[in-house]
Formats: C-alpha cells, structure tokens, sequence
C-alpha cells in the first residue's frame, strides 16, 4: 500500500514538472512558475516524509498517494461528455445580405441601401448608428501599429484580385474514379498544399445563402449552387499572434490565414475542373456561397461552440477556413463529437472575457432550426469597429487553443472521455492560465517609430 501511494505521489510530481517544461516552450509563465511550484512541493513534501523515518508519516505520504489514485479512478469511470449538436427543424437558407458584413459594404444613401432598409427597416437605426464608429483597418487605427494594419490592409487587397477566379466550367474530358480513390486524393492535396485539416460532406441546400450580398455577382442575384458535395479544410493560426487579442497583430494573423485558405481553395477546384468536373473556390473578402461552419461540423472537422464558431479537436477555434464545392464523386465523412458541447456549457470562459460581452452566459437555444449558443453579431462587430481588429480574445482564452503538443494532447483525450475531467480541465485552466488571461506582446516586435529606432540602433552596433 505504501509503495503504491508513493508511486502515484512520484507520478503527480512528474506530471507537473512535465507541465512546468512545456509551459515554459509555450512562454506561458503563470502555468510554469504554478506547475513547478506544485511539484516542488509534492516532491520535497515525499523527501521530508521519508527522512523522517517514521510510519506514521510514511502512511500520511501514502494516504496521500491514494487520493490521487482514487482521483485518477474517478476520471477514467466517469461518464463521457454524450451531449451533442442537434438539428431539430430543417434550417431555412440564410439571405447573405443580411450577414453584418454585406449591410455594412452598402453606401450609404445608394439604391441598394434604401432597398436593403426598406425590407429590414427594423436594422437601419442599429447599423446607421454602428457606421458612426471607424471601420476595420480605418486609417485612425494605424498610429500605433503602421506596419501591422498596412499588412493586413495589403493582404485582403491581395484576395480581392482573385474573386474572378474562383469559378470556371471543366476542362476537357471526366476522368473516372472511384469515390474512395477521389476523396483520399482531395485531402492529401488539401494537406499538401497548407491545409491541416480537412474533410467532406454532402453539400446541404440550407447552407447555401439564398442571395448574393457580397462578391462580383450582381448585389440581390438568386445563388443557384446545385453541387453535390463540400470539400471544407481548416488552416491553423499563430497562437503567438492571437494571444495579442484584441490588437493588431490578429487582424495580420486572420488575413495571413484567409489568404492561404484562398490559395488553398482555388488550386484545388482548378485541379478538380481540368479532370472535368465542376467545382467552385469559395473565399475570404465577400466570395462566399455558402456558410462554413456548419459545413465544417458536417465534414467532420470540429464542433460549433459556446463563440459561435468550429472547435476542432488538435487547435480549438484556433483556425480558419475554406471550402471547395463540387460534383465530383466523393464519400463524405460524418460529424465528429469530442465534449465540446458540455465543456462549453461549464467553461464560460470565452463569454468572461469577451470584451464586448457578445458571447451568451445561458443555455444554448434553437436558432434556425440549430440547438447552439447565440452570440450578439452587433455588439461583436461593434468592438472590432472600436479596436479595428476582429478581436480573437474569445480564440486565445479558449482552453481548446493551446498548442497541439503531447501535453495538451493527453488533456484533450481525457476530456473527450470523461465528464469529471471536463470539470477539473475548466478549473485548472483558470488556476494555471488566468481567469483572464492577460494579451501577450507583438511576436514581431515593435514596429511603430520608437521601436523601429531601437532596432537600427540594435543593427547597427552589431555590424
């Protein structure tokens, strides 16, 4: 009995050293100085029981041992996370003019914005008094971070040169394949081509927006997408660059990412024209056909969250996605389920520390026809107008989003199988992490005048 309590206490200290040594590769300081500490203790605590020589707290030392075997017991038999996202009703197709983006791309008093308010005169007084703040990349915003804001504002540029290429008829004869053979090679090419994840699923009508509210198509236009089949991938983001949420740098991260998630998508309903089926990239700036994220839960890539986007499994919310819709002949994949849906209803998290207070605190609700939480798209989008970043506190905070190495890795595979986990991943996020974890500095430096100056002085002493 004692040798068994003494192995787990020896086992709970390498679990935190372990803990300290990829805090400290993750530059997280606050969890590396709580994880030593702990194992500091436990570890002198068992030195000074054995030095002691004495049974009584030798027992003492193993009583302790077997809590923690005990604890571990309980994590193992306690039930799995079985709450998942249902479709109740079938949803209806979503107008794309009424997405916060497409009624703020209107010019004020043009023909399309009377017509816009004459059919949603309930939204004018909201988003009118939402056009008084500054818009995203607003030159206003630049003062501090010149070099970031230009970097993004250069990015999403970039995109925009390439939403007449997002189409096209095939090319040539139709190449014959299996289904199998087909789906095995879309996704080594997503992957081969900078995508991390990726899968498929049949292309569901209600994802599909119902009119066009952004894009080269004529504003209003009907969307008649009639392909079969989804092809949705995720590419990962910087933790180092959305842990400074809700600053600069996550404006870069985000259009960095959507520029590889177009590059992505277009090179890959190309190579599937020129084999003779259609296909469509559908991408970042005002390009979209239909709606990702419940497409990205339907090819099996995560689940919807209490933020109101995709949690995947190896990065949390931590990503950004693309889809290629096609008729080409694949084998779609299922839904995937990992606890999201009750971990999200304990953590609270992201809702905390929302600076816009955006994320619902309740229970989820049906939306659409969708049981999820609803975020506050107003409010959210109010703030990034204010900060003229996308904001991203809610993917750093999210315990979901830390670095996919073996550490997290074992987190992440106790939580998917055991409801008291869960419960104890929450608590301890808070005890290592923060409550609200404070936003890390710029991973590319500083790049306003002062910084810059301190750099060319930096070089030139070296050369």
């Amino acid at each position: 009995m004692i040798i068994g309590g003494v192995m787990a206490l020896l086992g709970a200290v390498l679990f935190f050293i372990l803990m300290s040594f990829y805090s400290l590769l993750e530059k997280e300081r606050r969890a590396a100085e709580r994880s030593a500490l702990l194992a500091l203790g436990l570890g002198g605590g068992l030195v000074l029981l054995f030095s002691l020589h004495q049974p009584s707290f030798l027992m003492i030392g193993a009583s302790l041992g077997w809590l923690i075997i005990l604890f571990c017991l309980g994590l193992v038999l306690s039930p799995r996370p079985r709450t998942q996202l249902r479709i109740v009703a079938s949803p209806a197709r979503i107008d794309e003019r009424d997405v916060i983006f497409a009624r703020f791309d209107l010019e004020i008093n043009s023909d399309h914005y009377r017509q816009y308010y004459e059919l949603r005169p309930h939204l004018k007084s909201l988003d009118d008094s939402l056009r008084q703040l500054p818009d995203l990349l607003d030159r206003c915003h630049w003062q501090k971070f010149p070099w970031e804001f230009a970097l993004a504002e250069a990015e999403f540029d970039f995109i925009e040169t390439f939403l007449s290429e997002v189409g096209g008829p095939p090319e040539g004869e139709k190449f014959s394949f299996s289904p199998e053979e087909a789906t095995v090679m879309v996704k080594r090419l997503a992957h081969y081509l900078g995508a991390q994840l990726c899968g498929v699923c049949e292309l569901d009508p209600a994802f599909v927006y119902s009119h066009v509210g952004r894009g080269p198509e004529p504003y209003g236009q009907k969307i008649e997408l009639n392909h079969r089949y989804a092809i949705v991938f995720a590419v990962e983001m910087s933790l180092a660059m959305v842990a400074t949420a809700p600053q600069a740098p996550v404006v870069v991260e985000t259009a960095v990412r959507y520029t590889e998630a177009a590059h992505i998508s277009i090179i890959l309903a190309k190579t599937i024209q020129k084999l003779g089926y259609p296909a469509r990239a559908h991408i970042a700036g005002s390009n979209y056909q239909v709606i990702l994220p419940p497409l990205a839960w339907k090819a099996g890539l995560g689940e919807l969250g209490r933020l109101g986007i995709i949690v995947t499994y190896p990065y949390g919310p931590r990503v950004r996605l693309g889809v290629v819709t096609t008729d080409l002949p694949l084998v779609p994949d299922q839904p995937i389920s990992f606890g999201v849906q009750d971990f999200c209803a304990s953590c609270l998290k992201c809702a905390r520390c929302c600076p816009a207070q955006a994320i619902p605190h309740g229970e989820r609700q049906v939306d659409n026809g969708i049981t999820r939480w609803v975020i506050d798209r107003e409010a959210c989008y109010r703030f990034w107008r204010q900060v003229g970043t996308d904001c991203a506190t809610c993917l750093y905070v999210c315990p979901y989003s830390k670095e996919n190495n073996l550490f997290h890795q074992v987190i992440r595979v106790a939580t998917r199988s055991s409801r008291l986990a869960q419960k104890v991943a929450v608590k301890s996020d808070d005890f290592f992490y923060g409550r609200r974890p404070p936003a890390k500095p710029n991973p590319l430096g500083k790049t306003h005048s002062a910084g810059f100056k301190k750099l060319t002085l930096r070089k030139k002493r070296i050369l």
